[in-house]
């Protein structure tokens, strides 16, 4: 699904039908909005134009062969066994909701996928892939169902070089295989996704910087693999070298591995915790609203000085954290309640809780939990917090910014940032078959490279490895490492989401250029948002950011 191979997809509409009559059409400018990146933001970023907007020419320039899905989901990068660590009801429904979509789909993917229509469930997590689908074909509707006066051209295979603010709009620098070319536009929109190096060099053999694409993915004659990271991506390189060399057989409880010949695979993860990510945990969707860490709240910090904000707002989260489960907050032991102190006890709890017995034990606790209604309420409420922490970070100073980002972003990252049980299942079945182990690096640990192969050495234990991967995830970018020259020289500030409290809602990521407050150019650029925004890596972020932008223009 989606539009493949260059191709462009055009959805003209002549003017004067429906319900527009030709004398408004004439006198309404259309408006030429370029949006870079063509993955699930820019998606929602269309919608929410079309539903606010005629008179709109949007272009969709994309670097790969398919639009609509972006390098999570895309087939390119993801094979059927990597899962999505968001059920299908929370995903943002573009035209349909994902269940919806699975519920409606043709009988082939239903069994590609080995989905039964009937079982379909709104709390169901899916491929990655699968959800990369839905995200092609909803563009691909979108396309077919805009109004008269409103146009969508998507370019795949198609790179943008660069930005040059250029009188009142924008020439947009654009490269499709040997062939170069600019555009105008009147606004334009970064919508750009994961930040890629697949067309550097290794500079190592059998080194790779990223697990994606999984396909790529091998071993050399050891069979041996360092796995940089233990959270989702380092979770994604273990099972996709495992179902390179053998296959998962069974189901829940029963979930073994069958390496596919007599020599092992040996694969380790190691990241300074040593930790997995928990097992999804049950809780209420929709969420119910917190009553003391609320938005409202927060706001009236704010409006009374920036300075200092962060430990007034921490305060009211430990308020907020007492209320809902008071056993959790004494079990920490915390002598003072500060973003420091909080994170140092958080993470020493769940230090206990390192290797594969305890990773086992929190999946039966998981499934007893699911099985009766069970709510964990300090998970539930960092869960929630974290949201709303989100709304306040971008106004915070630079050293509150680094406090937070350094103590604070980690420890949510890991309360909510939980997996699929079936993923837990295959790294419990790979340790049972002696293939995967996970080490804790802590603050020695070191990975050396020499001789050919990549030599760990933590915690008294020296390994060598002739693979290693770097899986550590996405992090955060400036602008400039997007790699925009022309547009670069021209922004007014280094930090561009840094929110004051006279700024309009809607400003959020406008970027602020030296000779032009109020240009039509926005960032929601994943990379280059995360620095303000730590959580923006989801698809609701993706579409709530998606929202403002189309709003504002």
């Amino acid at each position: 699904m989606g539009v493949r191979t260059g191709q462009s997809c055009v959805r003209r509409v002549a003017l004067g039908t429906g319900r527009w009559s030709t004398g408004y059409l004439t006198m309404l400018k259309t408006k030429r909005i370029a949006i870079v990146g063509g993955g699930p933001t820019a998606v929602y970023t269309v919608k929410n134009l079309l539903q606010k907007a005629a008179g709109l020419h949007i272009t969709i320039f994309e670097a790969g062969r398919v639009a609509g899905c972006g390098l999570p989901y895309s087939e390119d990068h993801n094979t059927p066994d990597m899962l999505a660590n968001i059920t299908s009801v929370e995903i943002p429904p573009v035209l349909v909701s994902l269940s919806d979509w699975v519920r409606s789909a043709d009988a082939r993917l239903l069994k590609r996928f080995g989905i039964v229509r009937e079982n379909v469930n709104d709390r169901d997590f899916y491929p990655r892939v699968l959800i990369g689908a839905y995200y092609s074909d909803q563009l691909k509707r979108l396309v077919q169902s805009s109004a008269p006066g409103q146009t969508i051209q998507i370019e795949t295979e198609t790179r943008v070089l660069d930005v040059k603010p250029d009188g009142e709009g924008f020439t947009v620098f654009i490269e499709r295989g040997k062939n170069s070319a600019r555009r105008r536009f009147d606004t334009v929109i970064m919508a750009t996704g994961h930040r890629t190096d697949f067309d550097r060099p290794e500079p190592l053999p059998r080194l790779f910087r990223s697990p994606y694409p999984v396909q790529e993915l091998q071993v050399g004659e050891d069979r041996a693999a360092l796995i940089l990271g233990s959270s989702l991506s380092a979770i994604d390189a273990a099972v996709g070298l495992a179902t390179r060399y053998g296959d998962f057989v069974g189901e829940d409880e029963a979930l073994s591995y069958k390496p596919s010949s007599k020599q092992k695979l040996r694969l380790v993860m190691a990241s300074r915790k040593g930790t997995v990510p928990d097992s999804d945990f049950f809780y209420p969707i929709p969420e119910e609203p917190l009553m003391i860490f609320t938005p409202a709240r927060l706001e009236l910090l704010r409006e009374k000085g920036q300075t200092g904000l962060l430990a007034k707002v921490f305060k009211l989260f430990k308020q907020q954290l007492v209320s809902d489960d008071a056993d959790f907050v004494e079990s920490l032991g915390l002598k003072r309640f500060t973003p420091e102190g909080f994170a140092k006890a958080y993470f020493a709890m769940r230090k206990t809780r390192q290797g594969f017995d305890a990773v086992a034990e929190n999946l039966a606790q998981s499934e007893r939990d699911y099985r009766d209604r069970r709510i964990v309420m300090w998970r539930y409420t960092m869960m929630r917090a974290h949201e709303v922490f989100g709304e306040i970070v971008p106004f915070f100073d630079q050293r509150d910014l680094k406090r937070f980002r350094r103590h604070l972003a980690p420890a949510f990252a890991d309360a909510y940032g939980c997996v699929p049980h079936l993923s837990i299942r295959r790294l419990l079945a790979l340790h049972r078959a002696g293939c995967l182990d996970i080490v804790a690096l802590g603050e020695d640990g070191t990975i050396r490279y020499g001789a050919g192969s990549f030599t760990l050495v933590a915690n008294g234990r020296e390994e060598s490895f002739g693979t290693f991967i770097d899986a550590r995830g996405q992090s955060a970018a400036s602008i400039s490492e997007l790699g925009f020259s022309q547009l670069d020289k021209v922004l007014a500030t280094s930090d561009p989401f840094k929110r004051k409290n006279s700024e309009r809602e809607g400003d959020q990521f406008r970027l602020r250029l030296e000779d032009r407050s109020d240009a039509d150019i926005f960032c929601i650029s994943i990379p280059v948002m995360m620095e303000r925004y730590p959580f923006a890596q989801g698809l609701v972020a993706c579409s709530e950011a998606a929202e403002v932008v189309a709003a504002a223009i």
